[in-house]
């Protein structure tokens, strides 16, 4: 089972993206560090009126190099920066 597969049932797919609690998403982040995938980016998701939509604040790492070091920009990301309302995240990942 591909780890995408694990995690989309923790999840929902919107827009071609694979919502995760920020909870759910610190443990698919820990999982996928222990593999050369980087996180090119965090995107933020939030309610107006009973739907979901993106916050335009989301986290761009595509300039990160190392993916070590992405990961651990992701998680401290998630962990103490979340915008106030920020339901769930998505992850863009490398290959």
């Amino acid at each position: 089972m591909k780890l995408i597969d694990k995690y989309q049932k923790t999840g929902f797919i919107k827009a071609g993206e694979l919502l995760l609690t920020p909870a759910n998403a610190l443990e698919f982040i820990n999982e996928i560090a222990e593999g050369n995938i980087s996180v090119l980016g965090v995107d933020l998701w939030y309610y107006i009126n009973n739907q979901i939509s993106e916050d335009p604040g989301s986290l761009d790492l595509s300039e990160i190099d190392d993916p070590q070091q992405s990961v651990s920009i992701a998680k401290q990301f998630i962990t103490h920066n979340l915008p106030k309302g920020t339901a769930f995240v998505s992850l863009v990942l490398s290959d």
